[in-house]
């Protein structure tokens, strides 16, 4: 019998280096786990829950980098782990996130006073040009397909590109496959676009039968967190690999089969990836067919901010809430 293991998959948009990154998101969690169970953020932080993260950032910089001069402007700094290339500067990640764990509490006091004390960035910038993409997405065109690329390029590119979508998915199934075969007990986090990921390698690994050793070993994914998740997106949806790629004969061949034990789905209050919040609806017929145990939401208040600009929508933010935090903790032994 494996180990207990902690895969966290990141979301889109432009990302710093590798290991500051995962060193940032393991901080941001260890802040959540300290806030809810002192002794459960020992055993992560000790390496006795084995803590994994899956980057994929060296590519989203790449496309992003190639769809806006802005945006490529942005990327000051370099990944040695990517052959040098441009990335963005970590230093204003880590000091916002010294500033979000000055919060004492992550409530709706807290939640407006962040948006009081800093620009509303919800509805406005990268928010709308998700929302575009997520639009566009519902049905794709000639036209759509323009206003992706201009808009949130990497995860239009996921979506729609089969090379871009093979590439990411690889960088996930590599290190789920062998936990799986090895047997662990298996907590995946993923953040929005990481959400889409994940879907798709969980339905390959249980559908298709070039992996039909992961499914002899019967190990799953004991806990599934999504969150700030775009699954429930009708755009979204209709992309995936199991509607877009291979179709399905009935609603019992359709979705991950059997390799999630229970999925908890996060929802941060207006965070524009996820304003449809709730998993359980859209993806009743998982539960309904026996293809999971239980999906549950929850909704949070994600209190992030960087630059003088606020963003609910924020890895980081999610992470370090303990509310987000308790569904690791109660999983840890």
């Amino acid at each position: 019998m494996g180990r207990q293991c902690i895969i966290l998959i990141h979301g889109r948009s432009i990302k710093p280096a590798k290991k500051p990154f995962a060193a940032m998101q393991k901080r941001a969690l260890l802040e959540g786990l300290d806030r809810y169970s002192p002794a459960k953020a020992t055993k992560v932080r000790s390496g006795k829950v084995k803590f994994e993260t899956v980057y994929f950032g060296d590519i989203n910089n790449d496309i992003m980098c190639a769809s806006s001069s802005k945006i490529s402007a942005r990327l000051t700094a370099k990944d040695p782990d990517a052959g040098g290339a441009h990335c963005l500067p970590h230093a204003p990640i880590d000091a916002a996130l010294d500033e979000l764990f000055k919060i004492k509490t992550f409530n709706k006091a807290a939640y407006y006073k962040v948006l009081r004390n800093n620009r509303d960035n919800r509805f406005l910038d990268d928010a709308a040009r998700a929302v575009s993409t997520l639009a566009a997405l519902t049905t794709l065109s000639t036209l759509n397909v323009a206003a992706i690329t201009y808009a949130t390029a990497d995860m239009g590119a996921y979506l729609t590109d089969h090379t871009i979508g093979s590439t990411i998915r690889e960088r996930l199934q590599t290190p789920l496959r062998r936990a799986l075969l090895r047997g662990d007990d298996i907590c995946l986090i993923s953040h929005s676009m990481g959400c889409m990921v994940a879907y798709d390698v969980l339905w390959k690994f249980s559908r298709l039968s070039e992996y039909r050793k992961i499914k002899d070993s019967g190990n799953r994914v004991t806990n599934w967190l999504t969150l700030g998740c775009p699954l429930g997106e009708a755009g979204v949806k209709a992309n995936l690999l199991d509607a877009r790629a291979y179709g399905h004969r009935s609603r019992t061949d359709k979705h991950p089969d059997k390799i999630i034990g229970t999925w908890n789905n996060v929802a941060a209050k207006d965070d524009f990836i996820s304003h449809d919040a709730t998993m359980r609806g859209d993806y009743r017929d998982m539960h309904k067919f026996g293809m999971l145990d239980d999906i549950r939401d929850r909704k949070i208040y994600n209190c992030y901010a960087q630059g003088g600009k606020s963003n609910p929508h924020k890895l980081y933010g999610y992470l370090a809430n303990p509310a987000c935090a308790s569904l690791v903790a109660d999983w840890i032994k």
